[in-house]
């Protein structure tokens, strides 16, 4: 999705030097990846949705945290979230 760019990698702590003193549990698309990826025996590994959707719901909630809603990544956080949420419902439901 073309709103997707600022989540898909971990946030650059070099470039937003304060982002690590406001968000104490980074999430970012690459890494929700990477435990998706890890074998099921892993402790990494995701063991049930709920704690995917948890990771996928961080990522939104810590840009609202750390972004105005009115920035441009904060209203991509907001396209984001709702995309997800109503994907979410579709699949779950």
């Amino acid at each position: 999705h073309e709103d997707s760019g600022p989540f898909l990698f971990p946030v650059n702590t070099k470039q937003f030097s304060t982002y690590k003193k406001v968000i104490k549990t980074p999430m970012d698309i690459a890494t929700i990846k990477k435990k998706l990826d890890l074998p099921q025996g892993n402790s990494s590994a995701y063991k049930t949705r709920d704690e995917f959707v948890e990771d996928v719901r961080l990522i939104f909630t810590n840009c609202e945290v750390f972004n105005e809603d009115d920035s441009p990544v904060g209203k991509a956080g907001h396209t984001m979230r709702n995309l997800f949420e109503t994907r979410w419902a579709e699949l779950t439901n």
